[in-house]
């Protein structure tokens, strides 16, 4: 008994102990920013504000008004709703009153001042209102541009004047100053000048609202590259960076060249990091005698605003009032020296002045002609191990998958790649979302697939690939296995036209077949389904891609010209057809409030019949849209032609065309720290018809579709789209719906008589009865990772 009593004694007193350090803590005052008050923040006004938005000017201060409720404990840490209190902060404000003023005056606005402030505070309610009154002034514009210093005969003063951000008459912005510094160098480096400095003063005189701004330019030599030297290699080998190199000795300099020639090296698929510098401006030292050495042996131009060395010269402080002498620098080689008097610092503040000008000088006529490069390379790990799983959901078929990518860079050497990709899950087909009349499929899906690929093929831009794949697929209609070969080698020219040259053999294997797709040999649709085949052809494409980024463009345009040629070559195909493809998109960016593009697509392409024989087209290769990536008002492969029989299953036709207008504008800058936020409005355009495109042959027993049949049988649906731009690339919300009128369409309706499809004589079944339309709703909505172009 006495030792239950002594723990719980002891026990009693750890409690005591610990509540007396939770009390302790409780009273130690927590740290202060000096200024900080207890007073909310109730309400910010800045008066006079009419140049600039007034959003714009806020977004920069410190001092904001108080969320009230959205500070509130239970919510404030969440997303959107919650945010932190905001308490009134003097030296904040002051601080705040200055980057003002400061924002106007780097948009040229020298005479903005202060007319009133008012900090009116609330003791009761322990809350402050804050007013302030400015008045803008007139916006300071450029007198006079002089350009001094410039003597190189490649660049001429009234050419390199043309093409300034900066010109006489506009309003002085230190934006506009500072891009037209680093435009008068680029010009320079363009033509070959690896050694140009350019530097800048700006004569300031508020009172007549005028600058009067000076550049003081120094060419340098006209160079040319020299012997690259590379720097972190480990397993890759030496040549074939010296392999992908465009550059060659000898070459003229050119900034473009240089960053070519990184994207060239990266394009090898062994290097995370490479970065291409001249000599000159790379820290790495060169041991080899007679090469120049690291730059911080380099010399660099001197100006009154840019004191230090290494300093770019667009970083320097552009705006130096008139009238007002910045004090001269102390003679720094003697700095024990104290002058006497203001004449004798002014003395001693020239001669520095002079004397390095007078080093740089010496050093720079030092300069030689042949710029080696320096290559640093940092290599990738050579394997990589990533999981991860997918939902696809669609109002036609939804998954569920788990993926497993394992790759090894610079495979057994000779910078090949090997990749193994997994996906395996579950399908419902048509989903499970389908009308509870509609038979559908569902079961496992499998897909695995080995990819190799040899860069450097032959020669420096010619690259090897292969790839072996399994899938096991659920479809609205059948499941099917199918074990598929493609062996491909591609070019590229000119950095934007591909050339890619494939050869394919794929085996299908169906089950589960729905019975009106074994019925199609009986009704004209130019298929006589086979529930085993192989299909085999070669494909050669040509792409010309200038768009700016292949995930998010937002410039340029990609068009791209395919062909295939299914026949019996190597190992037996069932099917001699030949089909192409054209597809053409275009970015165009504009402002309209916020920064936008216009995203334009289109895509036309037919099957063709050929061959002693009609081997009918597989339903594969048949053409479609819908989906993400077509008329999204329809879902994916809806707008195809059906079955006759049984459950109605899309079978696609020989001839598609589709096309999208669709303004892209952003909503939000940067959303949480990630990336923009953007929306669209879009507008489809598409048809799917049953005959070839314009041509007709000897086997082909399906008609001739000419132009005026697609304008005349087009569909239309609108939406709206929003999208996040995240690491791993746009997540996409779209959602449609259709505008044309599909009731009397016979591609979407039902014969009473299947042998009579197609035909004039068809009589459709009652639209309530017909299986097809139950299966066009008239709009979908899709969940994506990328563009639908």
């Amino acid at each position: 008994m006495t030792h239950r009593h002594s723990l719980a004694r002891a026990f009693l007193f750890g409690l005591l102990l610990l509540l007396t350090a939770c009390a302790g803590a409780d009273k130690r005052e927590q740290y202060i920013v000096p200024g900080t008050t207890q007073m909310r923040v109730e309400s910010l006004e800045i008066r006079g504000v009419e140049r600039f938005p007034l959003s714009e000017i806020t977004s920069g201060l410190v001092t904001e008004r108080d969320p009230g409720w959205r500070a509130s404990a239970p919510w404030s840490w969440l997303p959107i709703i919650g945010k932190e209190r905001r308490l009134f902060n003097l030296f904040d404000w002051r601080r705040d009153v200055e980057r003002i003023l400061t924002y106007y005056r780097q948009r040229g606005y020298f005479n903005v001042e202060v007319l009133s402030e008012s900090i009116i505070e609330n003791p009761s309610n322990d809350t402050v209102r804050i007013t302030l009154s400015i008045e803008e002034g007139l916006p300071t514009e450029v007198s006079q541009i002089n350009l001094r210093g410039l003597n190189s005969s490649s660049v001429s003063h009234e050419e390199i004047l043309r093409r300034l951000p900066l010109v006489a008459g506009d309003v002085f912005t230190q934006q506009k100053y500072v891009a037209t510094l680093d435009t008068l160098r680029t010009n320079l480096l363009q033509r070959g000048h690896a050694y140009a400095e350019v530097s800048g003063r700006v004569y300031v005189t508020p009172q007549q609202h005028s600058a009067e701004v000076e550049f003081f330019v120094d060419a340098g030599p006209k160079t040319y590259f020299g012997k690259p030297y590379i720097f972190g290699l480990e397993s890759v080998e030496e040549h074939y960076v010296h392999e992908a190199l465009s550059i060659k000795p000898g070459d003229p300099f050119s900034p473009k060249a240089l960053i070519e020639a990184q994207q060239d090296i990266y394009d090898l698929g062994v290097f995370g990091l490479v970065t291409v510098l001249p000599a000159h401006e790379s820290s790495d030292t060169i041991i080899e005698e007679g090469t120049p050495q690291p730059a911080s042996t380099q010399p660099e131009p001197v100006s009154d605003n840019q004191p230090s060395n290494n300093q770019p010269a667009t970083g320097v402080s552009p705006v130096t009032s008139q009238n007002t002498d910045a004090p001269d620098a102390q003679d720094p080689q003697d700095p024990s020296e104290e002058p006497e008097s203001a004449e004798e610092f002014r003395a001693l503040g020239i001669s520095a002045i002079l004397a390095s000008a007078q080093q740089q000088a010496e050093q720079r006529s030092r300069l030689t002609e042949e710029i080696p490069l320096v290559i640093r390379l940092k290599e990738a790990k050579k394997y990589r191990v990533r999981l991860g799983a997918g939902v696809a959901v669609e109002d036609t078929r939804q998954d569920v998958r788990a993926l497993v990518n394992w790759s090894s860079r610079n495979f057994l050497g000779g910078l090949r790649k090997l990749e193994h990709i997994t996906a395996a899950g579950y399908a419902w087909a048509p989903g499970i979302f389908a009308p509870e009349d509609a038979a559908g499929n569902k079961g496992v899906i499998l897909s695995t697939e080995l990819r190799f690929s040899q860069p450097q093929f032959f020669e420096r831009l010619t690259q090897f690939r292969m790839r072996v794949r399994l899938d096991r697929d659920v479809q609205e209609g059948f499941k099917v296995w199918n074990p598929s070969l493609r062996l491909s080698v591609d070019r590229t020219f000119f950095r934007h036209l591909l050339l890619d040259f494939a050869y394919s053999v794929s085996y299908f294997n169906y089950s589960d077949i729905n019975e009106g797709l074994l019925d199609l040999g009986s009704t004209g649709l130019g298929q006589d389904f086979r529930p085993e085949f192989l299909l085999e052809f070669f494909e050669q494409s040509i792409s010309l891609d200038y768009r700016n980024n292949i995930l998010n463009p937002s410039n340029g345009f990609l068009t791209r010209f395919a062909i295939q040629e299914a026949g019996n070559y190597v190992i037996g195909g069932d099917f001699d057809y030949i089909r192409a493809t054209l597809t053409a998109e275009g970015y165009i960016p504009f402002n309209l409030f916020t920064p936008s593009v216009l995203a334009v697509r289109s895509r036309l392409g037919s099957i063709y019949s050929i061959g002693d024989e009609a081997t009918g087209i597989p339903v594969q290769s048949r053409l479609n849209s819908g989906g993400s990536d077509g008329m999204r008002a329809f879902g994916r492969k809806r707008l195809s032609l059906y079955t006759p029989t049984g459950e109605p299953v899309p079978i696609g036709g020989l001839t598609l065309f589709e096309a999208s207008v669709e303004p892209r504008f952003q909503l939000v800058p940067s959303l949480f720290n990630i990336g923009d936020l953007w929306g669209a409005l879009f507008v489809d355009a598409a048809t799917v018809l049953q005959g070839q495109f314009i041509f007709d042959t000897p086997t082909n027993d399906q008609g001739v579709e000419q132009w005026s049949n697609i304008t005349e049988s087009m569909l239309y649906g609108m939406g709206a789209g929003i999208w996040w731009i995240t690491p791993v690339g746009p997540v996409r919300l779209d959602g449609a719906v259709l505008l044309s009128s599909i009731e009397e369409d016979a591609r979407f309706r039902r014969c009473v008589d299947p042998r009579t499809t197609g035909t004039d004589s068809c009589s459709f079944v009652r639209r309530r009865n017909d299986p097809i339309q139950k299966l066009i709703p008239g709009y979908s909505f899709y969940l994506s990772i990328g563009h639908s172009f």
